[in-house]
Parts: C-alpha cells; structure tokens; sequence
C-alpha cells in the first residue's frame, strides 16, 4: 500500500526495474506459462491489453497490477479479479482497496506512515485504524493460513 495514486505506478515499475536488476523478475513475479497462475495470466492478457489505462497493460507483463480511486472502475475490477485469481502476484494500491474491497493477500506491505491530509494542509502520520484495516488484509483464515504484514517507517516515527 503505499498513499498517492501516482505512488501505486511508480512502486510497481521500481520493483520491477530492481527485480530485473537481480535477475528475479520471471521467477517471482511473472505469471507466464504452465500451471494455474499461468493459465491466470493466458485468460486476463487480451483484457489487459485493451484496457484504457495503460498502467494496467504495462504491469500487467510485469506480473504486477496498479489500484487507485483515480482509475477508471473496469480497470480497478480488473486489477482487483487478475490479482485474485493469480495472473498477477503483487498489487501495488492506495487504501482504498482495504476500505472498500474484500481482497485478501499473503503479504501486505506499508509504504510509510507520513501521508498528506488535505483537511490539515500538511504531512500527518497514518492512523491505527488505517494501519489495522491494511493489515486486516493478510492472511484472512477463510483464504490462507498464515499472513505477514510489514510496516515501513521513518525511525523517527517510531515511540
């Protein structure tokens, strides 16, 4: 999760620009080939071709997805349904997914804590029930048996 509608594209397009750095793009994120992921992946391509958002379809080859209010709703469904049935393996979103749609997730990461508050006209810190209702999306026991959650933060932030 991470707290800017640009933030969602530009996580996904480091991660994959860092994992094929590594040469670990096509083992851990890329759908493509045998299995059920992969069939995943063979169903949704067209749809994530043609979709208007070209977001989608660039990182979508990257077995990533992007979801954010800003995106048109057949391309958030279609972002929530590739990543729910596996033909992408990380979803890099705003909260709206953990507010609005019942996702469940392995892992969910926290980018930060520091988010603006157009009410406030400045930085605040991310609250507890945000942070909960983030993490309530690991490992949800009707999908998974365990789930991990990780907060990145400033040190500063920290008690």
């Amino acid at each position: 999760f991470v707290h800017s509608r640009k933030g969602t594209g530009d996580t996904a397009t480091a991660l994959a620009e860092e994992a094929s750095a590594n040469q670990t793009l096509e083992r851990l994120f890329v759908t493509q080939g045998d299995g059920p992921n992969g069939a995943a992946h063979s169903r949704y391509a067209d749809r994530a071709r043609k979709s208007r958002n070209r977001e989608v379809s660039n990182h979508f080859q990257n077995g990533m997805g992007i979801h954010h209010a800003g995106m048109l709703r057949g391309d958030r469904k279609l972002s929530e349904q590739m990543f729910a049935d596996g033909a992408i393996k990380v979803l890099c979103c705003t909260a709206t997914l953990a507010w609005g749609v019942n996702l469940p997730a392995h892992t969910v990461i926290i980018k930060g804590t520091n988010i603006y508050n157009p009410e406030k006209g400045k930085m605040t810190d991310l609250s507890i029930l945000d942070v909960q209702q983030i993490f309530g999306r690991a490992g949800r026991p009707q999908f998974d048996t365990s789930g991990e959650a990780t907060l990145i933060t400033d040190h500063k932030a920290l008690p």
